[in-house]
């Protein structure tokens, strides 16, 4: 479950039981915290988190129970204790309309380990890979350092990026909205840092369809005036 889906079920819906249906409407949400970046890879804390799970995808996601399912990647096999196949959804286009594959990931895992100055980093996650290749388009070899049969819970925090769009760009470039382009329900408009965040509903995702047309982040650190907004 997204991290905007949660905060309009939770926050929005729980405090507002008059609220209309949400079909094509807009919704604004007073966050106490704003993130460090918009670039996905640049740290794992939570106010980052949240707000890139709703502009990109992972290969799989968790549910409220912490379980594993797919997202991106459809299906995944051990071919030997040191070699994973890992089969990709097909059909998933990112917001500029150019089509998902293992380039993509293969582009996402490689950057994951080397983005400057992460205050927490993702290389982590990616710590054990050794190699990686595309077989197909929709169908990615991964090889390991040594056997890790929990690869994919931990390849699972690893956001994944257009390797046509981000390619050369660095976070400087991502806060100031270049290739910000994803594959998650709401596209990525524009950043105020200070002021807020504006995403757009993508018509085209390839799972449920955003509840929202429009939303914007708006960052009200003091409590009493998140409520006094919120009234």
């Amino acid at each position: 479950m997204n991290a905007l889906r949660r905060a309009c079920v939770a926050l929005a819906l729980a405090a507002l039981p008059w609220l209309p249906a949400a079909n094509g409407a807009d919704l604004v949400i007073g966050r106490a915290a704003e993130p460090s970046s918009v670039d996905p890879l640049f740290s794992r804390t939570g106010n980052n988190q949240m707000t890139a799970d709703d502009i990109f995808d992972k290969l799989v996601e968790n549910d409220a129970n912490n379980q594993l399912h797919p997202a991106l990647a459809l299906s995944w096999k051990v071919v030997n204790p040191t070699t994973w196949e890992i089969r990709l959804r097909d059909g998933v286009k990112f917001h500029d309309g150019s089509d998902f594959g293992a380039e993509d990931v293969i582009f996402s895992f490689e950057r994951a380990r080397n983005v400057p100055n992460s205050p927490a980093s993702y290389a982590g996650a990616v710590g054990n890979i050794a190699e990686m290749k595309a077989l197909d388009r929709l169908t990615l070899q991964v090889r390991t350092t040594q056997p890790v049969p929990q690869l994919i819970e931990q390849v699972a925090n690893v956001f994944i990026m257009s390797k046509k769009n981000a390619t050369g760009l660095g976070t400087g470039d991502f806060n100031a909205g270049k290739g910000m382009v994803g594959t998650g329900p709401y596209r990525f408009v524009e950043w105020l840092k200070g002021q807020r965040i504006v995403l757009q509903r993508n018509p085209n995702y390839w799972g449920k369809k955003a509840e929202f047309e429009r939303v914007t982040l708006r960052f009200i650190p003091k409590d009493a005036a998140r409520v006094a907004a919120l009234l």
